[in-house]
């Protein structure tokens, strides 16, 4: 691939991510938001999270493993499908909601049903994007240009939350989330015309019996641990600021509602701040980046522990954002560098399954901690988990092997 081709092929791409990042995060202001005003509890958010979360687990791997006998481009364009039908469903069920023609539990279901549709197919996003980086890339430099791929989410990330924020008390939630669907359709559009992939994809048969050994392989397995950590704490975060500043901060829903936006926002440019210019800049590497990572996560949920106001709030939130920063790249290129070129696809949809174990997980740990035991429970065993997962990539002699 030519460099010409190269610079585009990596700027489609990065707007890939960076829709899917957006519209992602920016669930984490509506979907409470919605949850208050119709009067449900937490743990439904959690709940529709994590149906979602375990079909995102389950159909990655077998997405990324496709796009090695398929190709690249065409499992990116039924990632973006997915993607924006999503979008379009839940613009359809947040309006009916919040104007009364739903029911409160019936709604919930919806939300969970739409999102469980992102799982199953918008989850071919990102492993088709990262095995086609693989495919294009030198050893040397395939962790440099993974983060900067990465940014593109986080940067999608940072904008989801202040823009859903804003719009929804400027105008209102489908509205925006409409205006969304309609720029995922425009990179589906351009990724179908315009993506180069000169290199024909090598047939091969794949299953879930091959997914499952390179799951289990030494190669392999301790960075989908510390995948499985990292995404779980950032999973328990995401899910529980809104009501944290809602219950410790004693905000008004609509002033919550904007703060969180402006948290996660910070949260967001500061993991892209990260992966777009920390980390080639210092050229480290993935045991590095997930043992760093892993403990300014852990210092970010001590802190949240003790924090009672938006601002300390908000400041423990940045530094388990610069955590995932850091050790999310480290997972990706770490997965990538273990295993050979007739892998890359599958690596890589096991490296982003991580995503989808560690949210499916977080209801059923960090959130029903938060809600049926206390706030503090929940942060505190998020702290322990990262740490125990610092502890692994930094003492694990295969991963020191990659460096």
């Amino acid at each position: 691939m030519n460099h010409p081709d190269r610079r585009r092929a990596f700027r489609l791409l990065f707007a890939a991510l960076f829709v899917m990042g957006a519209s992602n995060s920016m669930l984490f202001v509506i979907l409470p938001m919605v949850t208050r005003a119709m009067g449900t509890g937490e743990i439904y958010v959690g709940l529709i999270f994590a149906g979602s979360s375990l079909f995102y687990m389950g159909f990655s791997p077998f997405w990324g493993s496709l796009s090695d006998n398929k190709g690249r481009r065409p499992i990116l364009l039924v990632g973006l499908a997915g993607n924006t039908l999503t979008l379009a469903a839940i613009a359809a069920v947040a309006g009916f909601a919040l104007s009364g023609v739903l029911a409160p539990l019936l709604a919930m279901a919806l939300f969970a049903v739409s999102r469980m549709l992102y799982g199953s197919i918008g989850s071919a996003i990102q492993p088709a994007a990262q095995a086609y980086i693989a495919d294009r890339t030198a050893v040397h430099e395939r962790t440099r240009i993974m983060s900067a791929l990465t940014a593109g989410a986080g940067l999608g990330t940072a904008f989801g939350p202040p823009l859903a924020a804003w719009a929804s008390a400027l105008f209102s939630v489908e509205g925006f989330v409409l205006v969304l669907a309609g720029l995922s359709f425009v990179v589906f559009l351009l990724i179908m015309v315009a993506l180069p992939e000169h290199r024909a994809p090598t047939p091969r048969v794949r299953g879930t019996q091959h997914l499952w050994r390179l799951a289990r392989d030494p190669r392999l397995w301790p960075y989908l641990v510390v995948g499985v950590a990292g995404w779980m704490a950032q999973g328990v975060f995401l899910q529980t600021l809104l009501f944290y500043l809602l219950d410790r901060g004693h905000l008004e829903v609509e002033q919550a509602a904007l703060v969180s936006g402006g948290i996660l926002g910070g949260g967001a440019a500061l993991v892209f701040a990260a992966q777009f210019i920390l980390i080639p800049l210092l050229r480290l590497r993935p045991r590095a980046l997930m043992g760093g990572g892993m403990m300014f996560t852990a210092i970010g949920a001590t802190t949240m522990m003790f924090s009672v106001t938006p601002l300390t709030i908000g400041l423990a939130f940045l530094l388990t954002s610069l955590g995932t920063g850091l050790s999310r790249p480290g997972v990706v290129s770490g997965a990538s560098l273990t295993v050979e070129p007739a892998e890359q696809g599958s690596a890589a949809g096991l490296a982003v399954a991580t995503a989808g174990a560690g949210f499916f997980l977080a209801p059923f740990t960090g959130l029903a901690l938060y809600q049926f035991v206390r706030p503090e429970a929940a942060y505190g065993a998020v702290a322990l988990l990262v740490l125990l997962a610092a502890v692994l990539a930094l003492t694990n002699r295969r991963i020191a092997r990659i460096g």
